[in-house]
């Protein structure tokens, strides 16, 4: 177990806050850890019927579009249900009923504290797709099987896209 000794906040930004910690090992050396900290997201597989929505959108980090079932970011205080509930609507222009937690991934567990807050659900009503300002998504739906080639071809790459589809299969949710 290492104890925080001290912590320094080395970036404050939108998405993210860097922190810079001085910690004391088992031991009783002290060394250092960088760590960001982000508010965590949620990601849900939408339903329709046989389909899913996927959304297609550039990833500036990645410099390439990425492929990944409807997510976002939990904002300061968010449950995690009402942000999948309002990113949704917001990326597919359907709300959700039916809506049933996958639990939650914790994407990289080396420096960052983030979590992914993974969920199924089935299309309730069309209210009409309500991206933010800077968002540039692109709205398809494919069948579970055409998901599956292309997270084994790895077209898809998005981890909570392959863990949300792989739980939705253990869970027998996709029956």
């Amino acid at each position: 177990m290492e104890k925080q000794v001290s912590r320094k906040n080395i970036f404050d930004g939108k998405v993210i806050k860097v922190y810079l910690d001085e910690v004391v090992l088992d031991d009783e050396k002290k060394t250092k850890r960088e760590i960001v900290h982000h508010n965590g997201g949620a990601c849900i597989a939408l339903r329709d019927g046989d389909y899913y929505f996927m959304v297609r959108q550039y990833r500036y980090a990645l410099g390439k579009d990425m492929l990944e079932l409807p997510a976002g970011k939990i904002e300061i205080g968010e449950d995690p249900g009402y942000t999948i509930a309002r990113e949704a609507y917001e990326e597919t222009g359907f709300t959700a009923k039916n809506i049933k937690s996958l639990g939650y991934i914790i994407p990289t567990c080396g420096y960052d504290d983030e979590k992914i807050y993974l969920y199924y659900g089935e299309v309730d009503k069309e209210v009409g797709q309500h991206l933010d300002e800077h968002e540039r998504i692109d709205v398809y739906k494919y069948s579970y099987e055409e998901i599956k080639k292309m997270i084994m071809s790895g077209e898809i790459d998005d981890a909570k896209t392959i863990v949300t589809m792989y739980k939705i299969e253990l869970e027998g949710l996709h029956a």
